[in-house]
């Protein structure tokens, strides 16, 4: 597996961190060379095999390495996983989003996992249930309800079910230690081969079409225990509303029995979708409200329940061919927390600037990419008939959501009298304000949300997509164009950041235009030509543009010569993905240096004596000293996340 050389120290830097120094030299040895066996490993390490074992046995217990034992020659060769190691540094985001979306139960178990790499269940029970206290020789059952922990057979069972169906745990089996890289090419190998004297099959197609299908046998074989559950106690269609320890089902509902020798570990790869989900709804929060990034958020749950992976396999290709899954406003609206109040971020119009086949329209296929608008040849399909009161709230979200006050958005639905109406005192004089909202409250508040909705389906960043009228309007995302737009985004910030307004002015017209003469970019970038050039040259050097020299004749003069600048978009997020590695390696290690001057009094902190209590234990000068370098270790760790979030966005979702 090819990874750059900043990554690969980065890799190495955060397996020293978590478990030690004879990991991360394997690792590197690894990283350096390439696949190696045990005989390899010991010269290239200059270890004994003895202490090579056990730094191979933690890396393989973490899941950090690829291995496999050919059966013909009894040889074992090893090869790093750098995608596993790299998302050690994510541990903190998946426990948060685990802990948002399922609750404390499923954060903790999950936790565990990340801690053990992969466990049987009946070790976990064993873990589990010995914590629990005890009084006279039983179970105390208060502490469980109060701190929401497992700790109980029946608890942990229940919990495990739920991850394993939502896909966030898997089964380990002997062959997910292997590179799937190597397992499609055997695959590929068994069925091209031919007998002696045998010619070689000319339907390609379909020898291509059976690799396809054994290798996603191969891979899916690790979700049988999730098919079997699903058959037993049916599909986890709805997942719990927990926001601000609110209540939640009684997590002993499912009589659920695990065979206690399956082994499981924690699937990254549905991680990363509820990791893309929250970054989209964080998205949307920045661009359209709070309260609509909520309802985008149970929108984006709802449509990816059975999605497994962010991007296609890319031994396999596009799988999801058949039609686009889409969720109902009435399906939302069931999945949707009652804490979140719909009423907040949503403004209104006068009926006559409201457009309101524009509101309801619908449309069948993806959005193309640049459009801005609605295109004039897009096939439109109209929606069915809306009562004309309902039609307009929903329309004049997109007409004027950015005009509304706070004291209209942030106002609740029992404000609201039974003629519609808010009464407002400003100092003498008394206003009302009119709203035709008489519905019921479930109608009202169905209504409310749809607006959320309408206001993601028209804007210019396209966060949903109107695409039928079954349940109150269906609604789709086209993930492919929406993270195109992120990324976009990502960029500008990045290239306004570094060379200011008239760089960024300059890639954006490149990337419309294509390449472009340097005799057209002033007139069209609207600078002088001593800027554009000053300007051009700074990022050529940045990597971000590139000329190319096309020589009218073959004198090849400059002033025979033509300069056409041009913007490679994947270039430079290669580029830029690299940078982000050489930054976060840089902010860890100078976190390691800061640690090192400061080990006496962390080794002092430590102290079990010491835990809880430093500053009555700590003089003043220590204690100081001891915060200074927590705001610094906090600052350091911060922009790491924040350069992992721009990894995410440009390599992972």
């Amino acid at each position: 597996m090819l990874v750059t050389k900043h990554a690969a120290e980065l890799c190495a830097l955060l397996v020293n961190d978590l478990f030690g120094e004879l990991p991360s030299r394997i690792l590197v040895a690894l990283f350096t060379k390439g696949r190696c066996t045990l005989a390899q490993l010991v010269q290239h390490v200059s270890l004994g095999p003895r202490h090579l074992r056990n730094g191979l046995g933690v890396l393989i217990q973490q899941n950090l390495l690829y291995h496999y034992t050919d059966p013909d020659t009894g040889g074992t060769n090893y090869e790093a996983n750098s995608d596993a190691c790299y998302n050690l540094v994510r541990s903190g985001k998946i426990l948060e989003v685990i802990n948002s979306q399922y609750g404390t139960a499923e954060r903790d178990l999950v936790q565990t996992l990340m801690q053990l790499g992969y466990a049987r269940v009946a070790d976990l029970t064993h873990a589990f249930t010995s914590r629990a206290p005890k009084i006279n020789g039983h179970t105390n059952g208060s502490h469980e309800s109060s701190s929401g922990l497992i700790e109980s057979k029946d608890h942990l069972n229940s919990a495990l079910s739920r991850l394993i169906q939502a896909e966030i745990l898997e089964t380990v089996r002997p062959d997910s230690f292997r590179n799937p890289a190597e397992v499609y090419r055997e695959i590929e190998a068994d069925v091209t081969k031919t007998a002696p004297g045998e010619k070689a099959s000319k339907n390609k197609i379909e020898q291509h079409m059976q690799i396809v299908e054994r290798f996603k046998t191969f891979r899916d074989q690790s979700k049988a225990l999730k098919r079997q559950l699903d058959q037993t106690s049916g599909p986890s269609t709805k997942r719990r509303k927990l926001q601000n320890g609110s209540s939640h089902p009684d997590p002993f509902d499912d009589d659920v029995e695990l065979n206690p020798n399956v082994v499981v570990r924690v699937n990254h790869e549905k991680c990363l979708v509820e990791l893309r989900n929250q970054r989209l709804a964080d998205f949307a929060a920045d661009m359209l409200g709070e309260t609509t990034g909520h309802v985008y958020r149970s929108l984006l749950d709802l449509l990816t329940a059975k999605v497994s992976r962010c991007r296609a396999d890319p031994l396999v290709g596009e799988e999801n061919k058949g039609p686009q899954p889409s969720v109902t406003t009435l399906q939302i609206y069931e999945n949707l927390s009652d804490e979140v109040k719909v009423l907040g971020g949503i403004g209104k119009a006068p009926k006559d600037k409201i457009d309101f086949d524009s509101a309801e329209k619908i449309r069948s296929g993806p959005y193309a990419y640049d459009s801005d608008s609605d295109e004039e040849d897009e096939p439109e399909v109209k929606a069915a008939p809306v009562p004309r009161g309902r039609l307009a709230r929903a329309a004049a979200a997109a007409a004027a959501a950015a005009s509304a006050k706070e004291s209209e958005e942030e106002g609740s639905e029992d404000d609201i009298d039974a003629q519609g109406s808010h009464t407002h005192t400003n100092g003498d004089r008394s206003t009302k304000v009119k709203f035709e909202d008489g519905a019921m409250a479930k109608d009202s508040r169905l209504d409310q949300m749809r607006q959320h909705l309408l206001l993601l389906a028209e804007s210019k960043h396209r966060f949903v997509r109107h695409c039928g009228t079954q349940g109150r309007g269906q609604w789709t995302v086209d993930f492919e164009l929406l993270m195109d737009r992120l990324r976009e985004s990502e960029l500008d910030a990045y290239i306004e950041q570094s060379f200011g307004r008239h760089g960024l002015r300059l890639t954006r017209i490149l990337r419309e235009k294509g390449k472009l003469d340097e005799k057209m970019l002033p007139s069209a970038a609207l600078m002088k030509k001593g800027d554009v050039q000053g300007k051009m040259l700074a990022m050529q050097m940045a990597g971000l543009v590139d000329v190319q020299e096309v020589p009218k004749d073959n004198s090849r003069l400059a002033n025979r010569t033509l300069f056409f600048w041009f913007f490679d978009g994947e270039r430079v997020q290669s580029q830029l993905l690299d940078d982000i590695y050489k930054g976060m390696l840089r902010c860890l290690q100078t976190l390691d240096v800061e640690r090192h001057k400061e080990r006496n009094i962390l080794t002092f902190v430590e102290r079990k004596d010491v835990k809880g209590k430093e500053e009555e234990v700590m003089t003043a000068e220590h204690y100081n000293k001891y915060n200074r370098h927590l705001e610094g270790q906090q600052k350091l760790l911060g922009q790491v996340m924040r350069l992992d979030d721009m990894v995410a966005v440009f390599r992972d979702y």
